[in-house]
């Protein structure tokens, strides 16, 4: 876990799970994106990312891929009830403004997490894993918690050009998923398609997702 925060008055914090490999070459953008916007950033890692932001078990991906574990709930177990407390605590937040920023399989995770906590009052899904078996069938029988005021949707324009059938669902299914976050949330949400692939460029999503909730 690592923690960036600003120069500025700690006004809100992002927790952040972010794919393994790109968070060194984020180093100075996320330094810039917490200073822009009076943020503080917390790096969640050792993250099982097949298991723990997978809210059921469901296969693989691609040939021979390892199965989706299905452990949401209990990574958010532990994220509400060890993580966020400790790193507040460390950090002398009380009633922290939090969100929960996601890419990929986190950017599913968030979208779930907005539906079973109320920890989190913005969430922002990046290339966001909406493809997955079930889910919108899922979410559409849920209610969003009322604490959350903000939701940012940011998808490749090619990422629904995957040869794998399952992942080629995915700009359906997060325009599916948009549509019915703005029944249930009490604020905005906002959906953009954005030049490029699945979560590629990365940074240029993050400064506009940072725009959209932040300011």
């Amino acid at each position: 876990m690592r923690i960036i925060t600003s120069n500025n008055p700690i006004r809100q914090i992002c927790y952040l799970i972010l794919p393994q490999g790109v968070t060194h070459d984020l180093d100075e953008g996320l330094k810039t994106l917490a200073e822009n916007h009076a943020v503080t950033l917390v790096l969640l890692e050792q993250v099982d990312w097949n298991d723990d932001l997978t809210p059921w078990p469901a296969p693989g991906v691609f040939r021979k891929a390892k199965p989706f574990g299905g452990k949401s709930r209990d990574f958010l177990e532990r994220l509400i009830s060890k993580i966020i407390p400790e790193v507040e605590d460390s950090l002398q937040i009380q009633e922290a403004k939090r969100s929960l920023l996601g890419v990929s399989l986190s950017g599913l995770f968030a979208i779930w997490a907005g539906f079973n906590t109320e920890a989190f009052n913005n969430i922002i899904s990046i290339s966001g894993s909406l493809w997955y078996d079930g889910f919108t069938e899922w979410m559409r029988e849920q209610s969003l918690s009322e604490k959350v005021e903000k939701v940012c949707l940011l998808l490749g324009d090619r990422e629904k050009n995957s040869k794998e059938k399952r992942m080629a669902t995915v700009e359906q299914n997060t325009l599916i998923a948009a549509e019915f976050l703005k029944t249930q949330c009490q604020g905005t949400v906002s959906f953009e398609l954005v030049e490029g692939t699945h979560f590629s460029p990365i940074f240029p999503r993050m400064e506009k997702a940072f725009s959209i909730i932040f300011g």
